[in-house]
């Protein structure tokens, strides 16, 4: 692409996200009227559904080996992290590193998913109370992200993008499944409170960065804007706001084109490193399924199906490498097996083959246990 075409796409794309940041400032303020109002959604709607929830208990409890042995991780994860004991007010957001409770942000989101999870394969009230314990500790106790010195006061947009879905894909499973018709008991003022605590990051961080990609979109243009699209999508659903889903949706369509080349290419493989570009394939397929499971697929199907065209890139710079950077030795984040479960293709089936098992990354960026969760799991 010459300079000219890439100067005038840009233009196009920062006009576009404009006007989404326009629509943002208007749906803010429809999150906080919505709860209570008639359900826009299916629920739970945030990567699984009640049918594949069904689904994977069944398989459990029929002895599935494939099934046993992705679950496992579920229950590994659990016993490797055992839940906090306090939960901080200010979360301390570091660029090209970490903090201490930026770290237990990002893992107790994590962990509040697979409690869950495992609630939802056991139906022990145990476990839904673990998972209830979770949320509802950072929901009574968390304010604001502040930034360390020398960091970018942006880098808190980023880390609230990353831990919000995290969040919302653990309550849509407490606060909506039913295993024989019985829930797992999150009383409706806990609910509230973790309700406002969705509000503070989606006003203070997620749509933040909305506004700052209107205002500069070169900075982001990349894994960024991926990431506050996917946000704003989980946040639409689990609040029953079509405004606020389609935000998020217009951003990735938007960005998609330009972040996943038609032959494939992702941006920032050949530019940044092998981690980055995973985290655009991982907020764009997460962000798909989630509105696949409202029915809605036009985020797989866009642009020629161009994130299938991405895994299926990644399989090649993955197993043979590629003449910018050799990845070959580098893991694959699990979101992978959500976007085979879709296109089945045998290119991303080569590259999870190679790959597998997913483990947790380190990072807790974005969801794991997607093995799980999505390993040939009927999309109906």
């Amino acid at each position: 692409m010459n300079k000219i075409s890439s100067w005038f796409l840009c233009v196009v794309i920062l006009v576009s996200l404009s006007y989404y940041t326009v629509k943002s400032s208007t749906s803010n303020n429809k999150v906080q009227r919505v709860l209570g109002t008639a359900q826009e959604f299916i629920h739970p709607g945030i990567v699984n559904s009640a049918k594949s929830l069904d689904l994977i208990r069944t398989e459990l409890n029929g002895n599935s080996t494939t099934r046993i042995k992705a679950f496992q991780q579920v229950l590994d994860f659990i016993d490797a992290n055992p839940i906090s004991k306090s939960y901080p007010s200010v979360v301390l957001a570091k660029a090209a590193g970490s903090t201490d409770t930026e770290a237990q942000i990002r893992r107790d989101a994590i962990l509040a998913y697979a409690l869950a999870l495992k609630w939802a394969a056991t139906g022990k009230e145990e476990d839904a109370a673990n998972a209830i314990s979770v949320l509802n500790g950072w929901a009574r106790n968390f304010t604001r992200y502040a930034v360390v010195k020398g960091s970018s006061s942006t880098q808190s947009q980023l880390e609230g993008a990353w831990v919000t879905p995290n969040f919302v894909a653990a309550a849509e499973i407490i606060r909506y499944y039913k295993i024989n018709n019985k829930g797992a008991g999150w009383n409706a003022a806990d609910v509230a409170k973790f309700n406002d605590f969705l509000i503070n990051l989606n006003q203070n961080n997620v749509s933040k960065m909305v506004s700052a990609m209107g205002r500069n979109y070169k900075t982001r243009r990349n894994n960024w804007g991926i990431s506050a699209g996917y946000a704003k999508i989980a946040l639409g659903v689990y609040f029953d706001d079509r405004a606020t889903y389609e935000v998020g949706k217009g951003i990735l369509l938007n960005l998609l084109p330009t972040l996943i080349q038609p032959d494939g290419q992702i941006f920032e493989f050949c530019e940044r490193d092998c981690v980055h570009p995973q985290y655009t394939m991982c907020g764009l397929t997460l962000a798909a399924e989630i509105a696949r499971t409202q029915g809605d697929r036009s985020i797989y199907e866009s642009s020629s199906e161009r994130i299938r065209t991405g895994w299926e890139w990644m399989n090649k710079a993955y197993n043979d490498g590629s003449e910018c950077r050799d990845c070959s030795k580098s893991s694959i984040f699990s979101a992978i097996e959500v976007a085979n479960n879709y296109y089945k293709s045998p290119q991303i089936e080569k590259l999870i083959t190679a790959k597998a098992p997913f483990n947790p990354t380190k990072g807790h960026t974005f969801l794991e246990f997607l093995s799980y969760t999505h390993r040939k799991v009927s999309q109906n």
